[in-house]
């Protein structure tokens, strides 16, 4: 299967992106992500924590994210993620894997202009989603870039 993967250019730079539709429960719905083949980590954002209601207090607590700025973000490891992606011809590939998210909780604890900054920082695709879902990623950026399985 192929999984079409978007690029998305801002001013001075240019993103890789994907959609994934989370199938947690009681936290359905689309996540916009940014694929960052430098993290090892898949991170649900603060904001998309906050949208999808992910009980935060239910999860165990995990090292924080780093390399967004000075220090880094609380956060928490969901163990058994569920989720779906679409593929280029519309089929359905669901998907289990430990994610780790932003710890809002304790986020809205902390010092106003750390939160706003954390609040806008996208979801993250990481190595660990490729590794686990035996993915390759294909850029091409002059024609189409797209996750494809590896034993396909």
């Amino acid at each position: 299967m192929i999984f079409k993967v978007e690029s998305i250019k801002e001013p001075d730079s240019e993103r890789l992106t994907f959609n994934i539709v989370s199938r947690y429960p009681r936290c359905f719905g689309g996540v916009f992500t940014i694929i960052d083949t430098g993290s090892p980590r898949t991170i649900i954002s603060a904001k998309d924590a906050y949208l999808l209601k992910i009980p935060i207090t239910n999860f165990q607590d995990a090292k924080d994210i780093k390399g967004f700025g000075k220090g880094g973000l609380p956060c928490k490891k969901i163990d058994k993620f569920k989720f779906y992606i679409k593929s280029e011809d519309n089929q359905i590939r669901n998907i289990e894997m430990p994610v780790y998210v932003v710890d809002i909780v304790q986020l809205n604890n902390m010092n106003k202009d750390l939160k706003e900054n954390a609040y806008k920082i996208p979801s993250i695709i990481g190595l660990d989603f490729l590794k686990s879902q035996n993915l390759k990623l294909i850029v091409d950026l002059q024609n189409a870039s797209y996750f494809q399985e590896i034993n396909a």
